[in-house]
């Protein structure tokens, strides 16, 4: 990922791995390594954290931050959420940041105080660039990635170029644990109108608190299941049909892994022609990196949109 972030960027970024003393501990779920779309999520992830100079690391034992022991049993569920715990205090660092996932943010905010308590060996997040005390995490100590961007960009910390998406038209998928079990809503929702120009909201009726079913829920993401999925999923697909009729949307963002994964398949059988991208791999496309050269694919190596002479920067 480092070379095709230099490859499309002319700008070399590094991926610290267990260094101790860092002062984040970053987590995120493993799809963001390993499977497309996911990995140009992660891409984004890098991209931002040189940017901004973050003093981070990812670990080799904390390398899930998915947690599917919600799917098995309640002592799973906690002996996976204490590897984060665990791996934060050997590697000494001051809070956690976690990137976009789904369930790994219930089970932080709604099960983590009854089954492990506040960590109280960390320090309550602060927010390095901007000083913000994300005082929501003051007993989990992980700020969930898109908070920490969006006030990154409300103070002025990014420069952005949102001509970059120009060949993106995009609408939002609120995943179902970070928004209606986290009341997420506007974070990612400003990420994009800041890093795009082209934004379209599906039926009120289908989104926020109302959010639809991307078909994957209860770790029915296997290939087994995939008539069910379908099945679960469609009227998630018919509302991002209805924008894609009506304003020509050719990509679907969310914040989960699960979701980048079954998204992808349902769009395939239901909306072909839409795609799925994580919030912060929109945000890199318009990220304007110190010494980057000029920039004429986004991340995936599609051509950007011809700029006309009144959008040159």
């Amino acid at each position: 990922m480092a070379y095709d972030i230099e490859d499309r960027t002319g700008v070399r970024v590094e991926f610290p791995l267990n260094k101790k003393g860092a002062d984040v501990l970053f987590i995120t779920p493993s799809g963001d390594f390993f499977a497309d779309p996911g990995t140009y999520t992660c891409m984004g992830y890098m991209m931002l954290f040189h940017e901004i100079g973050l003093n981070y690391t990812f670990s080799t034992y904390a390398s899930e931050g998915g947690n599917f022991g919600l799917f098995t049993s309640h002592e799973m569920v906690k002996r996976l959420n204490s590897k984060m715990y665990a791996e934060a205090k050997r590697l000494g660092v001051k809070w956690i940041l976690g990137g976009e996932c789904g369930h790994m943010w219930r089970v932080i905010h709604q099960y983590m105080g009854t089954m492990t308590g506040p960590a109280e060996f960390l320090e309550e997040p602060v927010s390095p660039l901007t000083g913000t005390r994300f005082e929501n995490a003051r007993a989990t100590k992980m700020v969930h990635i898109t908070e920490f961007t969006a006030d990154l960009i409300r103070s002025g910390k990014l420069k952005l170029d949102p001509h970059r998406n120009d060949h993106l038209r995009i609408t939002f998928h609120d995943s179902c644990n970070p928004a209606r079990a986290m009341g997420l809503f506007e974070e990612p929702r400003y990420i994009i109108k800041n890093a795009a120009r082209h934004f379209y909201e599906m039926p009120e009726d289908t989104i926020r608190e109302k959010t639809l079913c991307c078909g994957g829920g209860a770790g029915l993401g296997n290939d087994e299941n995939f008539e069910m999925r379908m099945r679960g999923g469609m009227p998630r697909a018919m509302a991002v049909k209805h924008v894609n009729e009506k304003h020509g949307v050719n990509r679907l963002a969310c914040i989960c892994a699960i979701d980048r994964s079954t998204l992808s398949s349902l769009m395939d059988y239901w909306v072909p022609g839409v795609t799925v991208m994580g919030v912060h791999e929109l945000l890199a496309n318009a990220l304007i990196m110190t010494g980057e050269k000029d920039r004429t694919t986004d991340l995936r190596g599609e051509p950007l949109k011809e700029r006309t002479d009144d959008e040159t920067p």
